[in-house]
This record gives C-alpha cells, sequence and structure tokens, in this order.
C-alpha cells in the first residue's frame, strides 16, 4: 500500500516538474524516475533487499552515467525525487547497492548531495 501512495506521489511529481524542465533534462528525469522508483523501498528501509527491476535500471543508469556522462544530471533527477517525495536514504543501503545488485554505481545517491563533484 504505501508503495502505491509512492508511485501516485511520483506520477503527480512528474506531471508538476515537467512543465519546469527543458526537453532533454525531462526526458532523463522521467526514466530515472521510474526506473529509480524501484529502488526507493529498498534504500528508504523497507525492504531486505533491492528488487531485480531495481539492479536492472541501476545496471542501465549506471551505464548511461559512465556512456552519456550524464552522472551529474542522474544525480540531480535523484535529488529532485527524494526531496518532492520526501524521501530519506538509508546511508548503509546505498552503500551495500553495489554488492547487492552486482554492478557498480557510478552515480552518487543520496539526500543531500553536490551534484558537480
Amino acid at each position: 500500500m504505501a508503495m502505491a501512495r509512492v508511485l501516485a506521489f511520483l506520477t503527480l511529481f512528474l506531471l508538476i516538474c515537467r512543465s519546469e524542465m527543458s526537453p532533454n533534462s525531462s526526458t532523463l528525469c522521467d526514466k530515472v524516475y521510474w526506473d529509480f522508483a524501484t529502488c526507493l523501498r529498498y534504500l528508504a528501509g523497507y525492504e531486505s533487499d533491492p528488487i531485480p527491476y531495481c539492479c536492472k535500471s541501476i545496471a542501465e543508469l549506471s551505464s548511461d552515467a559512465m556512456q552519456y556522462t550524464e552522472a551529474e544530471a542522474i544525480c540531480q533527477c535523484i535529488e529532485t525525487l527524494a526531496m518532492g517525495a520526501d524521501i530519506r536514504f538509508d546511508v548503509s543501503r546505498v552503500e551495500d547497492l553495489p554488492e547487492k545488485c552486482h554492478t557498480p554505481v557510478t552515480f552518487p545517491i543520496s539526500n543531500y548531495m553536490n551534484c558537480s563533484k
């Protein structure tokens, strides 16, 4: 039930934010929001392990961050998502995500980050 509320909020959040973003950043953030949403329950401490689609999404976003040098933009989308949904990531779970998903994470994940670093 809580995940359904998060997804409903994300839908509304996307509709509101979309008009404020440039077309390119909007498209990237749409992908980040929908893909990264699958990891929220794990990163917030509600699930003991990330679901398989979360790991698949992390691998794709990591590839995008390396291939297209979009790590900063992905980081900003995640920060906007976390602040807008009032989600607090568990730092230890963020650190465990690469091991749990068996994939490197090439972009920062945090509630309050400096995406330019």
